[in-house]
């Protein structure tokens, strides 16, 4: 009985999850592509990071006692909020700024406690992580920033297969896993070889941000892969593809002088 709880439980915080998954990847695409590309890949790289711990903790840990009841670990939906707008916490330059970025989460939060049975412990316990989860990181970028590229790159490959490891059989959750793997390895190839260089015209970024959602809507609806490797295609998409397309038909121009693509 406890099982079929809990698995209901996720199969029902999984459905807004999905949408938020769009939702996310459209705003960490547009960062990406133009705004700043470091700071859309470590809001993915985050974000994945997050969902993933939800997921393992939702397979393995689904429910504590809380007095005489079971109650939910952690809730996905509101760990993925918490975690992608906690990033910008510490880059908040203003009181205003601050408020924009606290203003989404006990929204989000608030409307779950209100007109859902989400208990206050899970709710709280997802802040919780997922502010962690963005501490931890901050924490550890000086670090990360040290590690020289090939360390960087096979990071970025052994953590998304260790994660996936954890998680399979469990297929149905391997996407953010995809997420992290792709996007690890494109970015990693992206920052050494294709090199985009963000313009300040308008309209050139609005043609990237249309090249990219285009390429996101196409792999959603019609890619036929499983979960795991529709993650990767579109992790390598966003990280990768997108910005070579923008500099080998000079719609952005590269940093420095390429080795894989002819700056004339």
């Amino acid at each position: 009985m406890i099982l079929s709880e809990s698995v209901y439980s996720f199969t029902v915080d999984s459905i807004p999850l999905t949408q938020l998954n769009m939702v996310f990847l459209v705003l960490i695409g547009l960062t990406f592509w133009a705004i700043n590309k470091t700071i859309g890949f470590q809001l993915l790289f985050l974000l994945s990071f997050s969902v993933i711990i939800a997921h393992i903790i939702r397979l393995f840990l689904p429910v504590v006692y809380i007095g005489d009841n079971l109650v939910p670990l952690t809730h996905p939906p509101i760990q993925a909020v918490m975690t992608f707008f906690a990033f910008f916490i510490p880059l908040a330059r203003s009181r205003l700024e601050l408020i924009a970025t606290l203003a989404p989460i006990f929204a989000f939060s608030l409307t779950f406690l209100l007109f859902t049975n989400t208990p206050v412990f899970s709710i709280v316990s997802a802040i919780v992580i997922g502010g962690f989860i963005v501490y931890g990181f901050y924490r550890s970028f000086d670090w990360i920033e040290s590690m020289p590229d090939r360390y960087l790159m096979l990071f970025s490959i052994v953590l998304p297969i260790f994660l996936a490891a954890i998680i399979y059989p469990n297929t149905s959750y391997l996407l953010h896993a995809g997420y992290l793997l792709g996007a690890g390895t494109g970015v990693s190839c992206e920052f050494i070889k294709v090199r985009m260089n963000i313009p300040s015209s308008l309209s050139r970024r609005l043609i990237a941000a249309l090249i990219g959602l285009s390429g996101i809507a196409l792999l959603k609806v019609f890619a036929p892969l499983p979960l795991f490797g529709n993650g990767i295609a579109i992790g390598l998409w966003i990280t990768l593809i997108v910005p070579l397309l923008l500099v080998m038909f000079n719609i952005y121009s590269q940093e420095g002088k390429g080795t894989l693509i002819d700056s004339n």
